[in-house]
């Protein structure tokens, strides 16, 4: 394999008998795990080849010797992807942690402290209203962070913040997943309609709604369904603005949590539609960080969401 560059301190190269030592114990070369963390994070090996100016196959090459060295398979592929293994979850928390030293020593010499990166995940649907708020009040937010924000789906959040990909993470939360919540609080869940809209009590309700299902979707149809009122999806996307442009459009109606509403969309009124109950939601953090340390972190994000629902 060919030498690539340098990137943090660590030389991206191929030379074998560097990882092991005359006494048999094995070294993990941090190139190696900057490698697996960034196919992790890009989801692709050629991405992460593009990023180290690798080839694809250096890089597949330096995940064979890294599981060579474990002993154990770390990623699977799939054509949505890549897949990590049980083992992979566990190795992609200990390599961060290892790369996060590695490039303190590297860029202070280990006598400054260099802030620490804290990956925020929040949920599409509230990119509008809070993600606004977040980067005007980033570095009160931040502290002593390198504040980074991604927007996913709640459970594609939840699965980031379980495998290490994010430090926190505010998202909605099922009954059973809020023990693991750091704080959690609730919020209204209404249907939202163009100004212009009227529906026809003798038809199905027209939904609007992602192909994936996200909470406030499931607990519209389940408010459905025990009204026994029919309904059908005439619109569904995986975008956030595409979807809030379909009901803005008088396609049908969108079950939105009420501190997100913003014009062009209304709030249907009561007695409409079957009430929709309120909703669930928490800030997660990643379970090897030190919670006392992050409260005045969570508390700041906390705040962001809950006096946008106020």
């Amino acid at each position: 394999m060919a030498r690539g560059r340098q990137r943090n301190g660590d030389v991206m190269e191929s030379e074998a008998g560097s990882e092991t030592s005359p006494t048999g114990i094995t070294n993990i070369p941090t190139d190696l795990l900057r490698t697996f963390v960034a196919i992790c994070e890009l989801g692709s090996f050629t991405k992460a080849a593009h990023l180290f100016e690798l080839t694809q196959p250096a890089v597949s090459a330096h995940m064979r010797r890294l599981e060579s060295l474990i002993g154990a398979d770390l990623i699977e592929k799939s054509l949505s992807g890549v897949t990590l293994t049980e083992c992979g979850t566990e190795v992609l928390r200990y390599a961060r942690r290892m790369l996060a030293v590695n490039d303190q020593i590297v860029s202070g010499g280990g006598l400054q402290s260099q802030a620490q990166v804290m990956r925020l995940g929040i949920p599409n649907l509230y990119a509008p209203t809070v993600l606004g708020r977040i980067l005007e009040e980033r570095e009160a937010i931040g502290g002593e962070f390198r504040l980074q924000v991604r927007c996913d789906h709640s459970r594609g959040l939840l699965r980031s913040v379980r495998s290490g990909y994010l430090e926190l993470a505010a998202l909605f939360a099922s009954e059973a997943d809020l023990d693991e919540a750091v704080v959690q609080w609730s919020e209204d869940l209404v249907w939202v309609r163009s100004h212009d809209f009227v529906h026809n009590p003798d038809e199905p309700v027209p939904l609007v709604s992602s192909p994936n299902l996200l909470l406030p979707d499931r607990a519209g149809m389940a408010a459905l369904e025990l009204a026994n009122r029919r309904y059908e999806i005439v619109f569904t996307a995986f975008d956030t603005l595409a979807r809030r442009a379909a009901a803005a459009a008088g396609l049908g109606y969108f079950a939105l949590p009420r501190s997100v509403v913003t014009p062009p969309l209304v709030i249907e009124e009561p007695g409409v539609l079957p009430d929709l109950p309120k909703v669930n939601m928490g800030i997660f953090a990643r379970d090897d960080l030190d919670a006392t340390a992050l409260a005045p972190l969570v508390a700041r994000i906390e705040r962001v969401f809950t006096q946008s629902s106020s």
